[in-house]
């Protein structure tokens, strides 16, 4: 695991946004993975210009992790919110857009291994150690993407809210991530500070699931100096700053 602990939250995003970008520039199909939420806006909107429009990035194709999907359509909301986050602004087409459905979820980890893997995926860290959808108490650690029934999750969660129109979650597991060839966590703001030294300093338990990325061959954490602000880096000899 490598540690990256920039000053700030745009500095943090550059480093990130220097990786993805790295990893597009192969001559050759490449697979990547991005999250929708907070942490990753400021990283996009850095992006969005170095993308658009740009044919030495025609061979891009972005996969979703997880998705929600709406009763009465083939998508959720993380397809809308990252659409709106990046997908739209980059004018990337949609045909290069990949997300997991009620039809494909169980072929969508052969599906991304008949392409050729993941080349990288951004992940965020969740206020209660969740990564993708992989919650607390309910996340199947020896599991490839899987179906989850709100429910089920909201019984061990409760305080999770209801969304009774999004009954069914769909999410990449811990399985799935391992395959992924780099595996990179943004973590930004000192609201994130406690859970991301639990993350690093438990031991691995479905009651705080990202514990298991710690056993990514090619795991590399990027956060911010908030975030960074109670880990005691005697314990990382080998992080950056």
């Amino acid at each position: 695991m490598k540690l990256i602990i920039e000053e700030s939250e745009k500095k943090m995003s550059e480093s990130a946004m220097h990786i993805l970008l790295g990893a597009m520039m192969q001559d050759k199909r490449v697979n990547i993975s991005l999250t929708a939420g907070r942490s990753p806006k400021m990283l996009y909107q850095m992006m969005i210009p170095e993308v658009k429009d740009q044919d030495k990035f025609k061979n891009i194709h972005y996969y979703l992790f997880d998705e929600a999907p709406y009763q009465d359509k083939k998508y959720g909301p993380n397809w809308d919110e990252m659409q709106e986050l990046f997908f739209k602004d980059a004018h990337i087409p949609e045909d290069h857009i990949h997300t997991t459905t009620m039809e494909n979820w169980e072929t969508y980890d052969w599906d991304i291994r008949e392409h050729g893997g993941l080349d990288v995926m951004l992940i965020g860290l969740g206020w209660d150690g969740h990564f993708c959808s992989n919650c607390p108490r309910c996340t199947p650690m020896d599991s490839y993407t899987y179906p989850m029934d709100r429910k089920t999750k909201n019984a061990v969660n409760p305080t999770y809210p209801a969304r009774e129109h999004l009954p069914i979650t769909l999410s990449m597991g811990p399985k799935s991530l391992m395959r992924v060839k780099h595996l990179v966590m943004i973590v930004t703001g000192k609201e994130k500070a406690e859970i991301l030294k639990q993350m690093l300093d438990s031991p691995i338990s479905d009651e705080l699931p990202s514990t298991i990325l710690k056993l990514h061959p090619n795991f590399t954490i990027i956060c911010d100096k908030d975030a960074a602000s109670l880990l005691d880096m005697k314990d990382y000899p080998e992080h950056r700053m």
